[in-house]
């Protein structure tokens, strides 16, 4: 067995260090790509809308 000469129940640095890391949130680095591309398809799609209710013939 082997002697260790800490506390009883006493957490090593390292393991508090472990732990900080495994608690903090994941950081993400989408960046505006994914929203500007949402944007875009969206003004693309009313544009088309707008044409085909503008351009189709009277009922």
């Amino acid at each position: 067995m082997v002697q260790d000469d800490s506390r009883p129940g006493a957490v090593s640095p390292n393991e508090i260090a472990r732990a900080k890391a495994l608690l903090e949130s994941p950081r993400r680095n989408d960046g505006a790509w994914a929203a500007l591309a949402a944007a875009a398809f969206a003004a693309a799609t009313s544009l088309a809308l707008a044409a085909a209710v503008i351009l189709a013939p009277p009922p």
